[in-house]
């Protein structure tokens, strides 16, 4: 309990220097508060603002220079994938453009993936579309569980690729993007719409028609982004 605790703490600061960044509108290369000024600003002991900072500095976000302070140096058009993920952990507000960049990356990947899993796709594979598809019901209490449905399925369509590299760079995509599907799939009639073009998705795969699977993951993704667009 001790441990999560500390760990809650450590992402709330970090969250809190990311806020006061954003807020106070610092340019790449301007210092920050001091460790002792940070500390006093949130109420928490200098070793964990110190914690905090390190974990920004691992993602460039920010630069502890000896002697001299704290130094904001990433600009937010540049901020790394890393970066984006913890922000959006955090629950900090992203850039419409980012958001939108987001989708457009998403959809790329995933029309070329599930292309690759119509030619590579095993029994097994088949098997894990099927019973992610059989837990769809769309009835009363699962719009809290359809984002982790629509979840499950696209990854099952990653691992059918028997690419791990392409799984672990979709995966921050879809961590980004968790708040937004939440919303998304509220709406009773767009989890049936999805459902429906995930089950002809599968049949693409399991028919093994590259052709007809990258044009309905294009239509699918297309919802997505035409709806964050309006």
């Amino acid at each position: 309990m001790e441990a999560q605790e500390k760990s809650e703490q450590g992402s709330r600061i970090v969250g809190e220097i990311v806020s006061l960044i954003q807020q106070r509108g610092y340019f790449p290369g301007e210092r920050l508060p001091s460790e002792r000024d940070l500390a006093e600003r949130f109420s928490v002991g200098r070793a964990a603002v110190r914690e905090a900072v390190t974990t920004l500095e691992s993602m460039r976000y920010v630069e502890r220079r000896r002697g001299s302070g704290i130094f904001f140096c990433r600009k937010p058009d540049t901020a790394s994938l890393e970066t984006l993920v913890l922000f959006s952990d955090l629950g900090l507000p992203m850039d419409p453009k980012v958001n939108a960049d987001c989708v457009e990356v998403r959809r790329i990947i995933e029309v070329q993936a599930v292309a690759l899993a119509c030619e590579r796709r095993t029994d097994e594979d088949l098997r894990r579309l099927d019973a992610t598809l059989a837990t769809f019901w769309n009835g009363e209490g699962f719009a809290e569980r359809a984002s982790e449905y629509d979840y499950e399925f696209h990854m099952a369509i990653f691992r059918a690729t028997h690419n791990d590299v392409l799984v672990r760079i979709v995966n921050p995509f879809y961590i980004m993007s968790k708040e937004r599907r939440l919303v998304f799939f509220a709406d009773q009639q767009r989890r049936k719409i999805s459902h429906k073009q995930h089950m002809a998705m599968t049949k693409a795969i399991r028919d093994k028609d590259p052709g007809a699977a990258t044009k309905l993951m294009a239509t699918h993704i297309g919802r997505v982004e035409k709806y964050f667009s309006t």
